[in-house]
């Protein structure tokens, strides 16, 4: 007889988890506390009766297996046909757990089956229930693959991000990312072309690290939209957060997961000016309503490990729909203008950036720009005490995004990106610490990106410097990478 393994599941664990770690995070109330300790019991005691079920079936399979030979045996001698058992691993609707079929008559085999499939359906009740409460969990990972004269590794994992979104009142909610970052992530930050995982700042994560990379509780007003990445303005409402979070400065930051992000690699802007994407500690509010939509924020420094970064941003969109996510390209019109001010620990100004945005968007075309200003108040000065000067930064590009499925029937974007970006330092620190010199970059970005399913997404894009170029390790001056972001 072939033994059919039972299958402990899997997936139930990572969700009951989930919703276990993530119930500190959730109360919000007195009686949101009690019900969190509530399903606590339930689960614990459903994992228990559930582990107790298994080994009894495991027991029960053993015991069939050293009776079957003997069984045959008796039915060959007596020409009769005995009935055989039958395993199968058919799960009960929404339970994942493997019931075993008997035809044997034996008693205790459909007793057996009839508990497993009352577990199962009390799992599958505990996971309508977290539904109901506003449990909503997602998440992504992304596979990249790079031409043969990249100065990091052909094949590398980006990031694997796990997102959770509660949001069980009316007017409390609360969010998380945790993100699992690829051995090459971060590294090649040099590069024109450059992928990123967490962003800067306290969410900031390098190569082969693990961390939060968003946490945050939410108190709103008419809307209950709280993606954990990704753009915020998808509905009118008005919001205040506290925890950690992607800071919503200029348009990049509306696309800092590779879900949402139609080309491979950020743009100039935020790989060499936001160090991947602003991310910090701290409170913030945005809000939008009608044409007109804000955000603000205080957080720790983004530009040292002391003192605290304060700004916002303040745009006006004019279109169709003003709350549109950028999966496709939205006809209309939104101008920003941004500001952040890094301050050391006394109060007193240390960076401060500038940044004014206008995407345009008509038919199957959509035009972003964006220009950045670094303003440096402190000196940059090497190990070796050599004062460089004030290293005030410039950059800006331009973005064109050709939506060609209503000429192909196929749901495939091509994008052109020209960036540039100039410091007024010749000298800057290399990923390792290391004192390397620098210059003007100008970096031309083609590709394509198609997406197969709300699931599965492809993308191409090759980056040329035109001939610029810096001393730092990782500098790319022609790169092709191939990304697969598979979403769940």
């Amino acid at each position: 007889m072939t033994r059919i393994p039972v299958c402990k599941n899997v997936s139930f664990s990572v969700l009951v988890g989930a919703l276990l770690q993530m119930s500190p995070a959730m109360a919000a109330s007195a009686d949101g506390a009690a019900s969190e300790r509530q399903i606590r019991k339930v689960v614990e005691s459903m994992l228990q009766e559930k582990n107790q079920k298994i080994e009894q079936l495991e027991a029960r399979i053993k015991q069939l297996e050293a009776k079957q030979p003997a069984a045959q045996a008796q039915a060959s001698a007596s020409g009769k046909s005995q009935g055989t058992v039958v395993e199968s691993l058919e799960a009960p609707p929404g339970s994942g757990i493997g019931a075993v079929v008997a035809n044997s008559g034996d008693a205790n085999n459909a007793t057996i089956m009839n508990k497993l499939g009352a577990l199962g359906e009390e799992i599958a009740e505990i996971r309508e229930s977290a539904e109901e409460k506003g449990l909503d969990i997602s998440g992504f990972f992304d596979v990249n693959a790079k031409t043969d004269n990249s100065t990091d590794q052909t094949f590398s994992v980006g990031s694997v991000e796990l997102d959770l979104e509660y949001a069980a009142f009316e007017h409390f909610a609360a969010s998380s990312a945790l993100v699992l970052c690829g051995n090459s992530a971060g590294v090649d930050s040099a590069a024109p072309a450059a992928i990123f995982c967490g962003g800067s700042g306290p969410g900031g994560l390098g190569g082969g690290q693990a961390g939060i990379a968003v946490a945050l509780a939410d108190y709103h007003w008419f809307d209950n939209s709280i993606p954990p990445r990704g753009r915020i303005f998808n509905n009118q409402g008005f919001h205040i957060q506290g925890g950690r979070f992607d800071i919503p400065f200029s348009t990049d930051y509306q696309n800092f997961a590779n879900t949402d992000r139609v080309t491979v690699t950020a743009p100039i802007t935020t790989s060499r000016m936001q160090f991947g994407g602003f991310n910090g500690d701290g409170v913030r509010s945005y809000g939008s309503w009608k044409a007109v939509n804000y955000s603000v924020f205080w957080t720790d420094a983004m530009y040292a490990t002391d003192g605290a970064s304060v700004g916002g941003r303040l745009g006006l969109a004019f279109g169709q729909n003003n709350y549109r996510s950028h999966k496709n390209n939205p006809e209309g019109i939104e101008v920003g203008v941004s500001y952040l001010a890094d301050l050391d620990k006394n109060d007193d100004l240390r960076h401060a950036v500038y940044g004014i945005d206008l995407s345009l968007g008509y038919g199957f075309l959509r035009l972003q720009n964006e220009l950045l200003l670094t303003q440096a108040y402190e000196n940059f000065v090497g190990d070796n005490g050599t004062d460089y000067g004030k290293p005030h930064e410039l950059g800006y590009h331009s973005t064109l995004l050709a939506d060609l499925q209503r000429f192909i029937d196929y749901p495939l974007i091509a994008f052109i990106r020209y960036g540039r970006w100039e410091p007024k330092a010749r000298f800057a620190q290399d990923f390792d610490g290391t004192l390397v010199s620098i210059e003007n970059i100008s970096a031309l970005t083609v590709g394509l990106n198609y997406r197969f399913n709300d699931y599965l997404k492809l993308k191409f894009e090759y980056t040329d410097s035109l001939g610029t170029s810096t001393t730092e390790r990782f500098f790319d001056k022609q790169l092709g990478i191939a990304q697969m972001v598979v979403s769940f």
